[in-house]
């Protein structure tokens, strides 16, 4: 039983159709509201954690504990004038919020959650293929940043977006090699090593210990990917006043912003889910989607704690890191990964 079962038997007096047609309705409103209070949360998680590290209280006016000061910005950013660069190109300038927007939610579509007690498996998209689909929706992002840095007709966007294209293409290589590594142990256990439900199955033990050097190229690349400090090399506020988004105003800044702490949760849940056994535990039937949460979570304030204490890396260095010594280290661990899938059946 899944979310989509539960809707579609509370229909069902309207007819099979309607029932499935309302199902289907209801769980992508349902999907979009958990995606929103996601980044609603994550952004207030941030702004407290970096308050309390630096000895101050943070959002503390607007309701109860500040809960509802993110409401109350995303209003004001709603209310905004948007402001339009005059030698812009005009439909990519556009779209290139959307784009960002877009592939964080499609990639949280295909993500599995586990079991929640009596709503069961909150699993949205059910695929053979879903590992593939997963990084092909996150590298829709790239691309909407690389489309709004060149569009604005800015040099400092473009320099950002210059900077991001380096970032991704430096550290994404590294990034697949090490979920090339995890399909090929997973192979042996599963006839369906590309499916994310499938590689979580298979974990009897995380992938994350005999993969400890994948674990550690796949994190530093999301890091990467998230574009944060010390890795935000898109939008250097000390040195590109705010690299691809700085044209941007009013709600379309706010879908960049947005789509940044989106990536650290995402990042997170991914990290959780392909290295720390996921969603599996003690009556994973039940509380699968609680194990999923409290391991990303966890994550996530390892994020937020090399945000607020590492200073941002030259991008010379930065780009040497990817090439140098991330990608060696992840062909060194496909191949470790090769001997442990063939020479040890316990794995």
């Amino acid at each position: 039983m899944n979310v989509l079962t539960h809707l579609a038997q509370f229909f069902s007096p309207l007819g099979h159709y309607i029932s499935y047609i309302l199902a289907y309705l209801f769980e992508t409103i349902f999907f979009i509201i958990f995606v929103m209070v996601v980044l609603v949360m994550m952004i207030y998680l941030f702004r407290k954690y970096m308050a309390r590290l630096q000895l101050r209280i943070g959002p503390n006016r607007v309701g109860k504990f500040g809960l509802l000061q993110l409401i109350a910005d995303s209003m004001k950013l709603v209310g905004k004038e948007t402001i339009l660069p005059k030698n812009r190109d005009d439909l990519p300038y556009k779209v290139a919020p959307v784009l960002v927007f877009l592939g964080l939610v499609l990639a949280f579509a295909l993500l599995p959650y586990g079991d929640f007690f009596y709503i069961g498996s909150l699993t949205i998209t059910h695929s053979g293929v879903s590992v593939i689909l997963l990084f092909a929706a996150i590298a829709i992002m790239p691309v909407g940043e690389l489309l709004a840095g060149v569009s604005s007709s800015n040099k400092y966007a473009v320099m950002g977006a210059l900077r991001g294209v380096a970032k991704d293409v430096s550290f994404e290589i590294p990034m697949m090699i090490s979920v090339l590594a995890l399909v090929m142990m997973a192979s042996g256990r599963t006839s369906s090593p590309l499916n994310l439900e499938s590689l979580v199955s298979t974990q009897f033990i995380p992938y994350g210990i005999p993969e400890v050097i994948g674990l550690f190229v796949f994190f530093i690349a999301m890091v990467a990917r998230a574009s944060y400090s010390p890795f935000d090399m898109a939008e250097s506020d000390s040195e590109l006043v705010s690299g691809h988004s700085t044209e941007y105003t009013g709600m379309r800044f706010g879908l960049f912003y947005m789509g940044m702490f989106g990536s650290i949760f995402l990042g997170s849940m991914m990290v959780s889910l392909l290295y720390l056994g996921g969603y599996n535990g003690p009556f994973s039937s039940d509380a699968g989607f609680i194990y999923l949460l409290i391991k990303t979570m966890i994550l996530v304030l390892i994020s937020f704690t090399i945000w607020l204490s590492l200073p941002r890396i030259r991008i010379d260095k930065f780009v040497n890191m990817g090439w140098k010594y991330l990608l060696p280290i992840s062909i060194i661990n496909l191949i470790i990964a090769g001997f442990l899938t063939l020479g040890v059946g316990v794995l």
